[in-house]
């Protein structure tokens, strides 16, 4: 057989397989549709029957159409920009909730100055306008890329705001199932007249929670729904009862009006609108853009969770944005990611953008069937689906959070229930808001604003101090304290920097003479800070103590500056470029104020012939050194370097750098007469470990590498004096550093 001839017989086989592939994807992503369509059918109904009740009953059937084509707008475009496939979109309910108290808002403020007026049109544009700004919030936080912000939401916040909305559903289903206003005070008067009604629908949503709880089989909603209905047009058969006593008594949701279920207005209609009212719901339209920014980031999280799969969460908001947008032209409610629908699609295998084009479909099918096709639909049903959704926030937030939340928490989620139940939506959004930020203050005063604490007993510069001075600042080290300070200060962590400060000088009674402050690790300061920076500026001054900062960012430093915290020539307060240039300066100080005597002049042949045990032994060492003479700036090696001698400082001073990239970027220690270096590379055999520069002109005496060798084969003795000397001084600098590692265990 050819090549060609068998390229021949491939084809087909590989179109079958194809082929093959995308009828095993289609076929979940069908059955996958087929039950969430009907879901999110059933949940538009009960969702426009929560909505566009009492004042607006006799324009259910509009409203049914304006969630069906919420539902086929923005659940198309959603799952076609999502970055989730198996997506599916559609209003939710936690946003409806807040759209029935605009509407109802809305019905009282246009009768008010009308009550012949029509207020079904200014709840269009209401709800139009609503999504208009919902959508473009959504867009803006998806652009700036803000997905991230529902990290920062308090759980007991956002617990609160579903426990609300639980309450208004449940609260809504009454209405729904009695066709009457369900508020508090007419709660009594509705359950004396449609009993019968809402029990029954309470009842269903309790078996619904019952049984969805305890198994999740993604086909038993649609089942319960099924089952429920002709489980009641049984009842309705056996009972003798008609169809049309049903319709009458208002166990179904018609009769209603023959025409088509959308548009739900005519252009003539919007001469009707009433402007002033529609106005005055821009704070319903603020709380349903928070509301559902807050849900659409909560449901993506939950997906995530549920399919373990990574979804962006910025890319999510700006799909929902712009399906909101699009949405508004066809006088759509805002709507969004559905977590259930769309976690279950993905695990029927249903992963496919597929998946939700179908869904949206079954919308558009019932859309255009008309009102028939809703009229004998059961209140109780309906009721009852409402009641389970409002059951199901309830018992995740005020059961299950009263487990999992700390008292002050679950209190939080109590008082927002309340704030909403009592005086509506709006308000809880604005206390949840608050009570954040207040959370948010909280929690954020309780981390510590202090890194670290150390006594300068640990935490000494990086200058090599001869025995004199090291005396001197062992026996006076106690006068300096150091707290490296961390994270954002704003006025809670300020008052606990200040309270520790104020605690410490006291209880030494004036053993602190320095106070360092270091900001390396602050990242911000807020203006509130400055009063509790005052007032530790005036505990310094009071208590004779000198206060250091070090390492101050720009923009810190000129909030301090701006409120006079650091002054011009001022010796209370100082800056200084880092800790350990502020720790060199406050040992000068200490060192000046020492007395003569305990600071002999640092002699190098002095402390040779101390090593050598006499002058002689030390002139015969010298001889095997070279004398070298370097001005100031002049770099003695360079880091990297080949290890070839080490340097005895006789006078001037040396600065070993650590450099990154050809820059100077941090001192490593600063050397003055009787110091060595150089030595660990020579020992060692490694580079050149920093760039060493003279400080100020020097005079060096330098040990070759060729001249220890003589010096260990001709003078052994010498050779072992020296390298004691030389184990000496690395174990100094081994104490010297170790010292702020144990003040980090005391």
């Amino acid at each position: 057989m050819t090549q060609q001839e068998a390229g021949d017989v491939a084809e087909p086989a590989r179109e079958e397989r194809v082929g093959k592939a995308k009828q095993f994807k289609l076929v979940p992503a069908l059955l996958a549709a087929a039950v969430s369509g009907t879901l999110v059918v059933t949940f538009d109904i009960s969702l426009a029957a929560l909505v566009f009740t009492h004042d607006f009953a006799d324009r259910l059937s509009k409203g049914i159409g304006i969630f069906l084509i919420s539902s086929v707008v923005v659940g198309v475009i959603v799952a076609l920009l999502s970055s989730f496939r198996p997506v599916i979109a559609a209003p939710q309910e936690d946003a409806a909730v807040i759209f029935a108290s605009m509407a109802s808002a809305i019905a009282a403020g246009v009768h008010k100055v009308d009550p012949n007026a029509d207020a079904f049109p200014t709840v269009i544009v209401a709800i139009a306008l609503t999504s208009v700004v919902a959508g473009g919030f959504f867009l803006l936080l998806g652009l700036l890329r803000l997905g991230v912000l529902v990290r920062f939401i308090p759980y007991p916040v956002a617990g609160g705001f579903l426990a609300g909305a639980g309450w208004l559903l449940v609260q809504g289903s009454l209405a729904v199932m009695s066709g009457k206003p369900a508020t508090l005070e007419k709660l009594p008067d509705l359950f004396s007249s449609s009993l019968d009604k809402c029990l029954t629908g309470l009842l269903f949503g309790l078996l619904l929670v019952a049984l969805l709880r305890r198994y999740t089989n993604f086909l038993l909603l649609p089942i319960l729904l099924l089952g429920s209905i002709g489980v009641f047009f049984l009842i309705l058969y056996l009972s003798d009862s008609s169809v049309t006593m049903a319709l009458s008594e208002g166990w179904l949701l018609g009769p209603f009006p023959r025409d088509a279920l959308w548009p739900p207005v005519q252009a003539s209609d919007l001469q009707q609108v009433n402007w002033p009212v529609l106005f005055d719901s821009g704070g319903n339209m603020v709380a349903v853009t928070v509301m559902a920014a807050i849900t659409v980031l909560l449901s993506a999280s939950g997906v995530e969770l549920a399919t373990e799969q990574e979804i962006d969460l910025d890319r999510e908001l700006r799909a929902t944005g712009i399906a909101n947008i699009a949405g508004s032209m066809f006088g759509c409610v805002v709507g969004y990611m559905s977590m259930p629908e769309s976690s279950m699609n993905f695990k029927t295998g249903a992963n496919t953008r597929l998946a939700g084009l179908f869904a949206a479909s079954i919308s558009a099918i019932v859309l255009v069937l008309g009102a028939d096709a809703i009229s004998y639909y059961p209140r109780p049903v309906l009721g009852g689906l409402i009641a389970y959704l409002g059951f199901h926030f309830l018992i995740n937030t005020l059961y299950e959070g009263y487990f999992r939340l700390r008292r002050t928490e679950y209190l939080v989620v109590v008082v927002i229930l309340l704030v909403v139940a009592v005086w509506g939506f709006l308000l809880g959004v604005a206390v949840g808001l608050g009570v954040s930020l207040i959370l948010f203050a909280l929690s954020y005063s309780r981390i510590e604003v202090i890194r670290n604490a150390i006594s300068g007993v640990h935490l000494r510069s990086n200058v090599a101090r001869s025995d004199g001075e090291e005396m001197t600042l062992m026996e006076r080290a106690k006068q300096l304290y150091i707290l490296q300070l961390q994270g954002y200060v704003f006025f809670g962590t300020a008052y606990n920097l200040l309270a520790s400060a104020q605690q410490r000088m006291q209880s030494t009674e004036g053993e602190i003479r320095y106070l360092l402050l270091d900001f390396r690790h602050v990242n911000g300061l807020d203006s509130s800070a400055i009063a509790s920076f005052l007032r530790l500026r005036r505990l310094a001054k009071a208590n004779g103590v000198r206060l250091i900062l070090t390492e101050v960012p720009a923009d810190i430093r000129n909030h301090l500056e701006r409120g006079e915290v650091v002054l011009e020539n001022d010796d209370v307060c100082r800056i200084y470029p880092d800790l350990d240039r502020g720790l060199e300066a406050c040992e000068n100080e200490i060192i000046q104020e020492a007395p003569p005597s305990m600071l002999p002049p640092p002699m190098l042949f002095y402390d040779l012939q101390d090593v050598f045990n006499g002058r002689p032994e030390m002139l015969r060492f010298l001889g095997y050194l070279e004398r070298v003479e370097i001005p100031s700036g002049f770099d003695l090696f360079r880091q990297g370097d080949v290890s070839k001698d080490l340097y005895l400082i006789e006078s001037g001073e040396l600065t070993a750098w650590l450099e990154i990239d050809g820059q100077k970027i941090k001192r490593l220690r600063t050397m003055g007469p009787g110091s060595v270096v150089g030595e660990s590379g020579l020992y060692m055999g490694e580079k050149r470990s920093a760039t060493v520069t003279a400080s100020r002109q020097a005079t060096l005496y330098r040990l070759s590498e060729d001249a220890l060798r003589r010096l260990t084969a001709e003078a052994p003795e010498l050779a072992a004096a020296f390298h004691h000397f030389v184990v000496t001084l690395l174990a100094r600098r081994i104490v010297h550093s170790t010292g702020p590692v144990k003040s980090l265990f005391n």
